[in-house]
């Protein structure tokens, strides 16, 4: 037996906007027509169509459920980082560990998460950052097309496809301007190194862009259903305002691609923050509060200014209120080198493996480059038992680049003019990063380098070499260094720090028709081979040859690096 319908002779409540305002009883809805002759549905018949197929009101629900999401990703990481941080510190202080973890869980983990495509110059990220981008994009497709429908009847409201896609791009917002900055919270709690989360940076608002477009183009064919786009355009600012954000939104993407951002690096920070900006007042525009969704866009001012205002006030602090600038020391070295002496305060440190970003006044001030810190802070040294301030060690940056384009160009012309280093005042921001606690933690740890990637790598070594000495506070037994270079020339750049270093296998690569590199400048400890090291063969003697927890760290050209993970990658679960 069938039921008649209670809408006119239906059970669809939409049926008025399927049929132009009449039942299929043929009695009328209480709407009206607009001038181009399509049904305008009442309050109350908008409303019950809307309440049975997703409504505008509960939207808001996929903004949450993207922030969840998001949350939830970060405490697992968070989690895991406090667990190893924990299991390190155990195995330095040679502690029972408290969690168990097995060992070849841990290194099938690491084989699924290093590998990295060596396209597109190294832009595409590792497999592990890619796996988590690929699980939110993932996560974003399903919330948006799994549920029906994705559009209304004529003048019933905007497309709920629209709507999904477009609280799921919006919720990422705050998370896009809080990986931005270099004071960065995630960094501190994920243990996520500062390299990984501009990973996450440079590709996350491509999944934004991505929903971005869904939300444009489903809400432009709901508008088409309604009236002309000419009607549309002319009468509803929301149409039109949101072009802006779209177009910002694509230009930070596409202008953040790894060759295009290398092409114009001197112009590229910005226009970068100009355009984010210009995006974050579009939005707000855009927006209009609707559903509250400026509280997304309230977070990301939070976030980011929080970051920038903690920066500012490091850079004060660290400079006595712009009181005492460092005056940096800058001079040619062979090899198309440059070494650049910041000396520091006694209470400013840093760690091995850390960086700065330097702004020369005066010199294109408008710009901060990153530089790998190429030495230890100053040892204190012992009166009576207690530290002092006063020691032989200079306290100071020692940083050593390769002179390319851009601001190294401009030094190395600087350097070139004059036979003396070049003094030049500069502001420290940093340090950033840093890795001796996982260094620490293991028992053998295999250092590679190529050419001035050495700049990041020699501080590691130097102070593996002294905890070696010391047998304080390291599980570290044995400390491999090889270094790649084209011409024994460039060991004049580390001359000093090598002699403190036991043993050091360098590879020249290149034609060297000067003297043997141990004969002209360190001590006899250094071997040297003619060619390019053989990476797998490298990592896989160390693995076999040496018992315990193996540590790799490479710093050098893209492919050194892609290398190295590869031939980590497969020796990881072998032992």
């Amino acid at each position: 037996m069938s039921t008649i319908g209670i809408y006119g002779g239906s059970h669809d409540p939409c049926i008025l906007g399927y049929t132009n305002g009449t039942y299929p009883n043929g009695t009328l809805g209480r709407g009206k027509w607009d001038p181009f002759g399509t049904y305008l549905p009442t309050s109350a018949e908008k409303q019950a169509c809307q309440n049975a197929n997703d409504p505008w009101s509960k939207s808001m629900y996929y903004g949450w459920w993207t922030t969840y999401f998001i949350i939830v990703g970060i405490v697992i990481l968070s989690a895991v980082n406090g667990i190893k941080r924990l299991r390190n510190l155990n195995r330095i202080l040679g502690m029972p560990s408290v969690i168990y973890f097995p060992a070849k869980l841990s290194a099938i983990f690491r084989m699924a998460s290093y590998p990295q495509l060596p396209s597109w110059q190294g832009a595409i990220p590792s497999f592990g950052s890619f796996f988590l981008l690929f699980g939110f994009l993932l996560f974003s497709i399903l919330v948006c097309f799994s549920r029906r429908p994705y559009y209304r009847p004529p003048n019933y409201g905007s497309s709920p496809l629209g709507l999904r896609s477009e609280f799921i791009a919006t919720a990422m917002v705050p998370w896009l301007y809080a990986t931005a900055t270099k004071k960065n919270f995630l960094e501190i709690f994920t243990g996520v190194s500062f390299g990984q989360i501009m990973s996450f940076h440079k590709w996350a608002p491509w999944i934004c862009l991505i929903m971005s477009l869904v939300h444009t183009c489903s809400m432009i064919i709901q508008a088409e259903q309604n009236h002309p786009l000419w009607y549309i355009f002319q009468n509803s600012a929301y149409y039109w305002n949101g072009f802006i954000p779209l177009v910002a939104l694509a230009w930070l993407c596409i202008m953040s691609l790894k060759p295009i951002r290398a092409r114009f690096y001197e112009t590229f920070y910005v226009l970068h923050i100009s355009t984010a900006i210009v995006f974050l007042v579009s939005m707000y525009i855009h927006l209009n509060n609707l559903l509250n969704t400026w509280r997304y866009l309230h977070a990301a001012v939070v976030l980011w200014g929080a970051a920038v205002a903690w920066r500012f006030f490091a850079y004060v602090h660290d400079h006595a209120c712009f009181r005492s600038i460092p005056r940096a020391s800058i001079e040619a070295l062979p090899s198309n080198a440059i070494r650049i002496c910041v000396p520091m305060p006694r209470n400013r440190t840093w760690g091995p493996g850390s960086h700065v970003y330097i702004r020369f006044l005066g010199l294109r001030s408008w710009q901060s480059h990153p530089f790998s810190i190429s030495s230890l802070p100053a040892r204190p040294t012992m009166r009576n038992g207690d530290e002092i301030n006063e020691g032989v060690e200079k306290h100071q940056m020692v940083l050593v680049v390769r002179r390319c384009t851009g601001i190294t160009a401009c030094l190395g012309h600087l350097t070139s003019q004059s036979l003396e280093p070049v003094i030049r005042a500069c502001l420290v921001d940093g340090p950033y990063g840093g890795l001796m606690d996982s260094v620490q933690a293991c028992d053998t740890v295999l250092l590679l380098a190529g050419g001035s990637g050495m700049a990041s790598i020699i501080p590691i070594a130097q102070a593996l070499s002294r905890l070696l000495k010391t047998q304080k506070m390291s599980c570290c037994k044995t400390c491999l260094i090889h270094w790649s270079i084209r011409d024994s020339r460039a060991i004049e750049w580390f001359k000093d720090q090598l002699n403190e270093i036991d043993e050091i296998t360098i590879y020249i690569t290149g034609t060297d028709k000067s003297k043997k590199a141990s004969e002209q400048y360190i001590n006899s400890k250094l071997i040297q081979k003619q060619g390019r090291p053989n990476l797998s063969v490298l990592v896989k003697n160390t693995a076999e040859k040496y018992s315990g927890r193996l540590g790799v760290v490479v710093s050098g050209p893209l492919c050194m690096n892609l290398n190295a993970r590869k031939a980590e990658n497969f020796t990881a679960t072998r032992k």
